[in-house]
């Protein structure tokens, strides 16, 4: 007991340090910024570049501009003098991009210190912790990596999964339809009450519910309750969770609750859906 309140306690100093680094890092990036002239995103640029030539196409997918976008920021960054194109390789489309000579002085000038100072850092750790450290910072990242490529997929479809009503006059635009959807996916394990919502897509909760209403076919507490009953449906399905502990995990304020909803939205009650996908889950191992 005493072990798991040590460990406890250590973990929740991780996770108090985590986000200073983090934040850190980016006072760091930021004041870099200022100093080469160049936004956040042309810094990641930098940053991308800086293993090697990347083709075009690499650079954008990396920080999901579109065409034009990511056309204008490499004109600035040549017009900088930090990158230039390369002719594309024989047999290959598009070109490669690289950093100049100038740009790499500059990195150097920059952040080298501190790297420099986290070697010095480093070298008082032995070979054991710097591997479990290696080991978490590349399963940080991953999680990271994964975790943005589901906000940028929130970010680029519609506010419901589910086909609606084309928008008609009065209605919500698409970009606020975004920015509720974001908002309700992100705080589904507590109270969403109309106002908050309302407050994203920047109208009164009397306007956003009409407008709502009309862009979407479904009322916001419809909407809401209709989310919980997705996120409940996944960790029914995918967790071991219990059912409990799965209403409150999606903002249900009780298990009771939870059932109530479930079976009008699904037909089925969470516990015979558990079971459901527990014996197909077992016919399937069964088979392999």
């Amino acid at each position: 007991m005493r072990r798991d309140s040590k460990r406890d306690a250590v973990g929740a100093e991780l996770m108090r340090e985590i986000p200073r680094f983090q934040l850190a890092a980016e006072f760091v990036n930021d004041a870099a910024a200022a100093v080469l002239a160049l936004g956040r995103t042309e810094l990641q640029y930098l940053e991308l570049l800086q293993h090697g030539p990347v083709t075009e196409a690499e650079l954008a997918g990396a920080v999901a501009l579109g065409q034009r976008e990511h056309a204008a920021l490499l004109d600035r960054l040549e017009l900088a003098g930090y990158a230039r194109a390369l002719p594309a390789p024989a047999g290959e489309q598009g070109r490669r991009v690289e950093l100049t000579p100038h740009a790499r002085e500059w990195i150097e000038s920059l952040w080298g210190p501190l790297r420099d100072e986290g070697i010095r850092l480093f070298s008082q750790w032995s070979t054991r912790d710097l591997a479990v450290v290696t080991r978490y910072l590349a399963q940080a990242s991953a999680m990271q990596e994964a975790h943005a490529t589901r906000l940028r997929a929130l970010a680029s479809v519609p506010a419901s999964s589910r086909s609606r009503p084309n928008r008609s006059r009065g209605g919500v635009s698409p970009a606020a339809l975004r920015r509720v959807h974001v908002f309700a996916v992100a705080h589904l394990d507590g109270p969403l009450r109309l106002a908050d919502l309302a407050a994203r897509a920047q109208l009164s909760p009397y306007h956003f519910a009409r407008a709502f209403k009309s862009s979407t076919g479904e009322t916001p507490r419809a909407y809401v309750e209709r989310l919980r009953v997705e996120k409940a449906t996944e960790l029914i399905r995918d967790t071991e969770l219990p059912l409990a502990d799965v209403a409150l995990a999606c903002g249900f304020s009780s298990q009771s609750r939870l059932t109530t909803a479930f079976r009008r939205a699904t037909g089925f009650t969470p516990a015979r859906y558990r079971r459901g996908t527990e014996a197909r889950l077992g016919t399937a191992t069964d088979a392999r």
